[in-house]
């Protein structure tokens, strides 16, 4: 409409913090949501630029250069205590800065010295008692200039001249930088440079989560998750690795419009509206836990031998989506839960083949055997039990179903909070299962339903019997499992 460009810039300021990886990542990311930028910068290639401003604001009067040890700085700023250093000289300044950004190392007199902008020490709004613009950060080289240059420019510094020098009209800013306004419109007017307009919105925050990336780093550096794509972790990638549908995850975020209110989400919401776009795609199939699960015994039904079989919907609502073979046997496999609930005489429909009735029980609940006869015209609305199974065949699909629980367990993380005090004990847990020959066609990404249990990812397809199918559980925004097939940790 406004025939405008969208600028992705990287804000590589700090050597010390910045990857590649991270900026390949971020570009990736943004591809899976369809956005793809007109214009990919970085505000390392403004160095020698926000380097000749800072000069002139030394010239000009209005920076100066200061060793004042961090700590004490802070403490003077949170007093309202001008440094001692305030009122240099010019020509002291100059040959400082310059000292300071050809320094050879960070333990040299000079590296110890950084730029200040002078602001106002006291005014009510703490970012404007004279920030730090330029700090030496010799030791470790840039990922993109090397070791060209020794100082860099701070965010405070480098980002209100490089809106305006690349044309920002709007700088969207999350609340959490409305301080910092003032101090940003500072700068461009003592520069002279073109003013950009600053816009606030602020950020969703989702309850029992680490949205900091500062505290999501930890939790790669401690290996206490698979990297930034783990499907615990509110990342694109994380979030499209445990099964979020793309259009799901833009409608998500439409519908949070752009307001300065704090908002503190539920993941229930969220994963509910995932739930409404993968459903009407998931293709169907059945699974079995191989560690809790019963033999049945169908008396009059195909031997194993026979390689009998019958063809139902991938999807009950919809034909389009094609069709699939189901095993039928005279020897299956039941849930354990499903199985002892059964009674003799009883009618129960064993989903996509039949109505079953019980004839016999034998065992104990530990070690319970069942036989069925299969009735063909039975009547599937008076058998109230519909039970999901699996037939007794070598060419079965073995699986790995995997959950998932929050990293956190506070609900909501404030400042003074010790990270390590407030970890979930058991944040993934696996089951082995046995599943249709069909899964075995799977490819990664895709999403189906186990009926009775869930929406799952295909994290690994299958590879051989070394190599199972590795299937992660989408959550569906309930706080119950869809049947009474409950998991190994919390359903969320």
């Amino acid at each position: 409409r406004y025939k405008g460009r969208l600028i992705v810039r990287f804000d590589d300021t700090n050597p010390s913090k910045e990857k590649e990886e991270f900026q390949t990542s971020i570009v990736e990311d943004l591809a899976k949501l369809g956005v793809q930028p007109d214009l990919i910068t970085f505000t390392s290639d403004y160095f020698d630029t926000t380097q000749a401003y800072a000069i002139q604001m030394i010239q000009e009067g209005i920076a100066y250069m200061d060793d004042t040890p961090q700590e004490q700085m802070k403490l003077e700023r949170m007093d309202r205590k001008e440094s001692k250093h305030r009122n240099q000289s010019v020509e002291q300044a100059l040959d400082l800065f310059k000292a300071m950004c050809s320094s050879s190392s960070d333990d040299d007199d000079a590296a110890k010295w950084c730029l200040r902008a002078k602001i106002d020490m006291s005014s009510d709004n703490g970012t404007m008692r004279d920030p730090v613009l330029y700090r030496c950060n010799a030791s470790v080289p840039h990922h993109r200039t090397g070791t060209r240059y020794k100082a860099y420019p701070t965010y405070d510094l480098a980002c209100p001249i490089v809106d305006s020098l690349e044309g920002v009209s709007h700088a969207l800013r999350t609340t959490e930088y409305n301080d910092r306004d003032e101090q940003y419109q500072w700068i461009q007017k003592a520069l002279q440079i073109r003013r950009v307009r600053v816009h606030a919105f602020s950020r969703v925050n989702f309850n029992y989560t680490v949205m900091s990336k500062r505290k999501l780093a930890w939790f790669v550096s401690e290996g206490l998750v698979d990297g930034w794509n783990d499907p615990r972790f509110p990342t694109i990638r994380g979030v499209v690795r445990r099964g979020i549908h793309i259009g799901a995850l833009r409608q998500f975020m439409y519908s949070q419009g752009a307001s300065r209110n704090v908002v503190q989400m539920d993941w229930s919401k969220f994963w509910a509206e995932n739930k409404k776009k993968i459903d009407v795609q998931a293709k169907r199939f059945m699974a079995i836990a191989k560690d809790e699960r019963t033999a049945i015994t169908i008396t009059n039904a195909p031997t194993t031998e026979s390689l009998s079989f019958v063809t139902t919907d991938y999807h009950p609502k919809d034909p389009s989506l094609g069709s699939r073979k189901v095993r039928i046997a005279d020897k299956i496999w039941l849930e354990a839960i499903d199985a002892q609930e059964l009674t003799i005489g009883e009618e129960f429909v064993l989903m996509r083949w039949g109505v079953m009735k019980v004839t016999a029980i034998n065992g104990d609940a530990s070690n319970r055997t069942i036989e069925a006869e299969f009735i063909p015209e039975g009547d599937f609305k008076a058998a109230k039990k519909k039970i999901s199974w699996i037939a007794d065949c070598k060419d079965n699909t073995p699986c790995i179903l995997t959950e998932f629980d929050n990293l956190i367990a506070k609900e909501k993380l404030e400042e003074d909070d010790i990270l390590t005090e407030c970890l979930t004990p058991i944040t993934k847990a696996e089951s082995f299962a046995e599943g249709d020959a069909g899964l075995k066609t799977l490819e990664q990404g895709v999403v189906i339903q186990l009926e009775r249990r869930g929406y799952y990812c295909v994290d690994q397809p299958y590879k051989d019997s070394n190599s199972p199918l590795i299937l992660y559980m989408i959550p569906d925004g309930k706080s119950k499992a869809m049947s009474g097939l409950a998991g190994k940790i919390a359903h969320r």
